[in-house]
């Protein structure tokens, strides 16, 4: 049981850590996907003349940051859910279903992560349209999203394995 412990307390340490630097990076994101946004929209309409980049910027930002937080999504349980069916069991039958609904999350985690390194690898072959910058770079952040999942999935299959231990 020592060995949970440490192990757990170790993955939330990191798990910790990773959280606060995609959450600055998401917000920064944000932040500056709206200027970017509030700059193309003046352009378009005022100007009557849209910068070439500035759309394939703001879904390149949109995809940084959704993958960004979709990890302490997951971390923090507010991703969707089936409340409905899981407020009806209590104890160990509970913890059973939630161990295994991670086990199927931790399996779909690791296949994206492969699908994604293939995505990136492919995408380092092409160039984005309107900047001089390989699509690869930016879809670089599914599987550093995947991996953060992954030490999440495992912290809360740590969690889980320990309440149905006690």
């Amino acid at each position: 049981m020592e060995i949970f412990n440490i192990f757990e307390l170790s993955l939330k340490y990191i798990n910790d850590a990773l959280q606060k630097i995609t959450t600055i990076l998401a917000s920064a994101l944000i932040g500056l996907m709206t200027l970017v946004i509030l700059y193309m929209v003046y352009f378009r309409y005022i100007i009557n003349d849209t910068p070439y980049w500035s759309e394939e910027v703001a879904r390149c930002m949109m995809l940084w940051m959704t993958f960004c937080v979709l990890p302490i999504s997951y971390r923090l349980g507010s991703n969707v859910s089936l409340e409905i069916i899981l407020s009806k069991m209590k104890g160990k039958s509970l913890t059973l279903i939630e161990i295994f609904i991670h086990l199927l999350i931790l399996a779909f985690i690791i296949n994206f992560f492969y699908l994604s390194l293939n995505f990136v690898k492919s995408g380092m072959m092409a160039r984005a349209y309107s900047f001089d910058l390989q699509i690869g770079y930016i879809y670089l952040i599914l599987p550093i999203s995947f991996a953060f999942m992954f030490l999440v999935s495992i912290e809360l299959l740590i969690k889980k394995f320990k309440k149905l231990l006690t």
